[in-house]
């Protein structure tokens, strides 16, 4: 497989348009988009299984719908709680195949073995618990919805690192090592996530008060001085440089 950032960046983008489209896509639309790396063909089965996985979120505009609120007990949000895509996720994934302590350890040492079909099992036992360590950040403002998401790359990611890498053989003996370590790369992957996604916000923020500044100092030096004022007159009374400045005042202009 080609390295994990890439890897990452093109599942998540993939992801959205996914989640996104219209209509749903092909298996060989999907494809398409990891045409430039070399994957065997378990791991595009995998893929495939994921993004299907997905389709609970074709809408999340309505997760602020005023649905009855499920039952609680998985931590999440109650605008999450509220989504009808999300309880009819939950609503899935309880009634999956549970499994004993013992049985999943058997899933790990093949998985150790480099038994690339157990992955898809090994991601459908941890659904449950992928849930629960994203209710753990509810109130970071971030959707419940793309938390558990990102949680499920990251356990796909790390179980996809550990399929037949012999430097897991200490931990194969370890029942709550592995689930330990499974637990911080989800958690690592949501938290990942929640600060990409804070600076975008932040970023987002930014320039809204930018533009708000210019578009105030524009009125402002215009009923001082009787007339437009020059971009350098704008660029002292802002403090932004002028090419700042520039990109502002046709965004303006191209939204009047």
């Amino acid at each position: 497989m080609t390295d994990q950032n890439t890897f990452t960046e093109v599942l998540r983008e993939v992801a959205e348009i996914v989640r996104t489209a219209e209509t749903p896509m092909s298996e060989e639309d999907i494809m398409s988009y990891f045409s430039d790396m070399d994957l065997s063909l378990g791991q595009k089965k995998l893929i495939l299984d994921y993004l299907n996985k997905i389709d609970y979120e074709d809408n999340l505009d309505i997760v602020n719908d005023n649905v009855e609120a499920g039952n609680g007990e998985t931590g999440i949000d109650d605008a999450s709680k509220n989504s009808k895509v999300l309880q009819a996720y939950m609503e899935d994934i309880s009634l999956l195949q549970t499994y004993s302590e013992e049985e999943v350890m058997a899933l790990y040492k093949r998985l150790f073995a480099g038994e690339e079909e157990v992955i898809e099992t090994i991601t459908t036992v941890w659904l449950k618990k992928v849930v629960e360590i994203a209710g753990k950040y509810k109130d970071l403002h971030a959707k419940a919805e793309d938390l558990i998401q990102e949680g499920n790359m990251a356990l796909l990611m790390r179980l996809n690192q550990w399929c037949g890498t012999p430097d897991c053989s200490d931990a194969e003996k370890n029942f709550k090592e592995i689930e330990e370590r499974l637990a911080r790369s989800i958690e690592k992957g949501i938290m990942d996530y929640i600060s990409e996604w804070d600076s975008e916000k932040q970023h987002e923020n930014s320039l809204i008060g930018k533009i708000s500044l210019v578009h105030e100092a524009l009125k402002y030096l215009e009923a001082e001085n009787g007339m437009t004022p020059t971009l350098e007159q704008l660029s002292d009374f802002t403090k932004l440089s002028c090419e700042e400045l520039t990109a502002i005042k046709e965004f303006i202009e191209k939204e009047s």
